[in-house]
């Protein structure tokens, strides 16, 4: 099967570090197994996938890039219990979880895919996983569908500068796995913030926001009618914000 042109327009690109935003069903673990292939093809190599959870890595990724690598006699040995691929040519393949970041200190990478990366901590990337790529002058694939505006937004909207990074958004619809008519379904469905998270890879801020729709035009001072008495008042504050709000 082969790469869709949103896929391929990210493969071919010649950057060292590639971050990559993009809509569910966009492909992003099937664009991760021909990365970590390409990436092994040379003898002697060690290529990390890494997953927020273990169960991503077995379920998601593991029989497909095993059938991948059959199907062109690249395959050597497949330790199921420790998720790891070894090649014929001598190179291997790791598929790790992220709950533990502190356990991926001390190894050196040729390559790694940090699939999901917004879920991950940004510590993951910053204090292990670059580091383990610099002394063989590794390179990176980070994808990810949206989580707000944490961590990941930030290095998505500094590598559209950066040296040796490149950046790229894209849509469910213009991954070209998923019917228009599907797209819309789901946003008749959805709130729209969630649709634009989920479908559109933008980049919408939910933190700390008890009721999203909040719009600052609600502020000020209002009439408020009498009370009666023994009449229930729920008042919430806010105490972050001088002078104190009530609502």
């Amino acid at each position: 099967m082969p790469l869709t042109d949103a896929q391929r327009q990210i493969f071919d690109d010649p950057s060292r570090f590639r971050i990559v935003t993009a809509g569910r069903r966009f492909g992003k673990s099937f664009l991760s197994i021909w990365e970590m292939a390409r990436a092994a093809r040379y003898p002697g190599r060690k290529v990390f996938y890494i997953a927020p959870t273990y169960k991503m890595c077995k379920t998601i990724i593991l029989d497909d890039l095993v059938l991948k690598l059959s199907k062109v006699n690249w395959l050597k040995k497949v330790n199921i219990s420790d998720l790891e691929i070894t090649l014929i040519n001598g190179s291997k393949i790791y598929l790790r979880s992220a709950d533990n970041p502190d356990a991926l200190r001390g190894v050196s990478m040729d390559f790694v895919v940090l699939d999901e990366s917004a879920m991950l901590e940004s510590r993951l990337w910053t204090e292990v996983c670059r580091p383990a790529l610099a002394d063989r002058q590794g390179r990176g694939l980070l994808i990810s569908t949206p989580r707000g505006g944490n961590w990941f937004r930030s290095l998505y909207q500094s590598a559209q500068t950066m040296e040796d990074y490149s950046a790229f958004s894209f849509t469910t619809l213009q991954g070209g796995n998923v019917p228009a008519d599907e797209i819309e379904a789901a946003r008749l469905e959805m709130d729209e913030r969630t649709f634009q998270q989920e479908f559109e890879a933008s980049f919408v801020n939910f933190s700390g926001l008890v009721y999203y729709k909040w719009d600052d035009s609600f502020i000020g001072a209002r009439k408020v009618p009498p009370i009666e008495k023994r009449t229930v008042v729920n008042v919430g504050c806010d105490f972050n914000v001088s002078p104190i709000n009530a609502a």
